[in-house]
């Protein structure tokens, strides 16, 4: 067999791969789309239920938004090999934990304490918030798992952990316009604390079929 034919005939199932775009362009589609989503989520909740709220506390909100725009370009960079640096993921995973440590520092100096103010929230129906969380976060969750596995997966526990904090980050943002309690001791206990288990399978399954590229 010729060169020519032999080269003919172990390029003939090579599939064309066009070029990722820059890492903003597409973390910018994806939170155009995300918030497209969330927003006819929270207007069909406005319609039906007649319920909506402006935060008035934006400090959280801010510190939120800050983990969002920081954690999603780092995601999207690093899915472009060559793209790395050690320091990528300290700057929205240091202000994530400030943000935790102060709910649970304030609802730990309430007058009942962490536990006992936990367990008494529990008590109240908290549900709907749960419920929404995992309704605004169901779309974006599939369209990063759609963007994602276009790229490098880089396979370790920080990379991972990102793809659960920027949906996670996103969720926060928007129950804050639609819950009006805004207690530490209600976003630790319904916003956090109750949905993290079912969205830690959502984003570990998530995470798994990011890896099964084909």
């Amino acid at each position: 067999m010729k060169t020519e034919e032999l080269i003919e005939v172990l390029t003939q199932d090579n599939k064309k791969v066009s070029p990722l775009k820059s890492p903003q362009y597409r973390f910018l589609r994806w939170t155009l789309f995300s918030l497209l989503t969330m927003s006819a989520i929270l207007l069909f909740s406005i319609i039906i239920r007649g319920q909506y709220h402006i935060p008035r506390f934006w400090q959280s909100n801010l510190a939120l938004a800050t983990v969002f725009l920081s954690c999603g370009i780092v995601l999207f960079k690093r899915n472009i090999p060559g793209q790395q640096s050690r320091f990528d993921y300290l700057f929205h995973n240091l202000i994530l934990v400030s943000w935790f440590c102060f709910l649970i520092l304030s609802v730990s100096f309430s007058e009942k304490g962490l536990f006992s103010s936990l367990s008494e929230e529990l008590k109240n129906h908290g549900s709907s918030c749960v419920e929404f969380v995992l309704l605004i976060t169901i779309i974006p969750m599939i369209l990063l798992n759609f963007y994602l596995k276009k790229g490098f997966i880089e396979p370790t526990i920080l990379y991972r952990l990102s793809v659960y904090v920027l949906p996670f980050a996103f969720s926060q943002i928007g129950i804050s316009f639609f819950c009006p309690n805004e207690t530490s001791t209600h976003i630790l206990t319904w916003h956090n604390l109750a949905f993290l288990p079912i969205y830690s399978l959502i984003s570990f399954y998530s995470f798994k079929l990011i890896q099964s590229k084909v």
